[in-house]
């Protein structure tokens, strides 16, 4: 795998009625390797993955984001994805 500065975790908010997407925004201060383990899960693919969070995985990414975390009122889900950089000249 590449270096964690290659690699975008993202918190992705949607509402509970209508599945609309309706935030999202980057995870700060949190390692995929800490994402992984708090998951429990492989990278398996390398390139993205994507958790439903519950309520224990959320109350460790609470404070690393600045959106409030309502799951009454939205569905919550993590995205670890490897950012991919145009090597054209």
């Amino acid at each position: 795998m590449s270096k964690n500065a290659d690699i975008a975790l993202k918190l992705n908010w949607y509402e509970n009625e209508g599945n609309n997407l309706i935030g999202e925004e980057a995870i700060a201060n949190m390692s995929v390797d800490q994402m992984l383990e708090l998951f429990d899960a492989p990278f398996w693919n390398q390139l993205y993955h994507c958790w439903e969070a519950q309520s224990k995985e959320l109350k460790v990414i609470q404070p690393n984001v600045d959106h409030h975390i309502n799951t009454r009122k939205y569905s919550y889900f993590i995205e670890i994805y490897k950012i991919q950089h145009n090597q054209s000249q």
